[in-house]
């Protein structure tokens, strides 16, 4: 209801029929490109700083066309030689690595070779024939079958190098060979002939002093008077201790009883191809 006094307000004009409303015009926001545009021309262009003004333009390689890949080298070992002043092993002498190499010694020791040049291999006596370094008897050459009766030397020596005196003289390695041949057949004699059982008893000498007996002692007499001369002492000295002795006989028991001395404490191993596995010290029975 409305009150008589309020003025009225007019109504808006219905639009006629023959003319058309007009709309007003749509403002068009700006596009991406032209806000570029217009931020590029606002803004200054940048100067380089100090900086970047000293770092150089990167530099752009050519593009290379890559081949295979190479195929690797095998790196090979380079033997080096030993540095100057460096410490170096010195060289085995020829007994020395095998098998009893002390005893071998000692047995040059006694008999006064090993004082000799080349370590006495080259050594002759003239007056009993004896050969090299261990003073090897023609008798005992023959003995082990490195020399026949009339004194050639045969096929067993040679294939060691040894083909004459010279030439067993002049090699080292065919002495240490006789030598082991010598020890093996001194062994087997001492062994049928009873002596080696003796090894681990003990005997009265000449002088009255005891003598305990090894198989290196027994071996070490047998290589100075032969195997017979040795059972022929022992024989004396358990047997018959008072029976008188020519002094032949007792010279020869007197050396023997030297190396019965002298060796009871060097280690002997067997020479033996069988019994060398087993190594025989000082004090063990045979």
């Amino acid at each position: 209801m409305t009150s008589a006094t309020a003025p009225r307000t007019a109504a808006p004009a219905a639009p006629s029929p023959a003319q058309p409303a007009t709309r007003a015009p749509a403002t068009r926001a700006p596009k991406h490109r032209d806000f570029k545009e217009t931020l590029a021309r606002s803004t200054p262009p940048a100067r380089p700083g100090p900086a970047q003004a000293a770092r150089p333009a990167p530099v752009v390689q050519p593009a290379v066309a890559r081949g295979p890949a190479p195929t690797p080298t095998p790196a090979v070992a380079v033997a080096t030689a030993p540095a100057p002043g460096a410490m170096q092993a010195p060289a085995l002498r020829p007994w020395e690595g095998l098998s009893n190499a002390d005893f071998r010694q000692r047995i040059a020791e006694a008999e006064r070779s090993a004082e000799h040049a080349r370590d006495g291999y080259g050594l002759r006596n003239a007056s009993s024939g004896a050969l090299g370094r261990y003073q090897i008897l023609p008798l005992a050459l023959r003995d082990i079958g490195w020399m026949d009766a009339s004194g050639a030397w045969t096929e067993a020596a040679s294939r060691h190098g040894a083909t004459d005196e010279e030439s067993f003289l002049a090699n080292p390695a065919a002495q240490e060979a006789a030598m082991s041949a010598f020890l093996a057949r001194q062994e087997t004699i001492l062994d049928r002939n009873g002596s080696l059982a003796a090894a681990g008893t003990t005997i009265t000498g000449l002088d009255g002093r005891e003598i305990r007996l090894t198989e290196g002692a027994l071996v070490a007499a047998a290589h100075r008077r032969g195997g017979g001369m040795l059972a022929r002492y022992l024989a004396h000295r358990t047997e018959t201790p008072d029976a008188p002795l020519t002094p032949a006989q007792r010279s020869a028991f007197a050396s023997i009883e030297a190396r019965l001395q002298s060796f009871g404490e060097v280690a002997y191993a067997s020479e033996r191809p069988g019994n060398r596995m087993m190594a025989r010290r000082p004090g063990t029975a045979g």
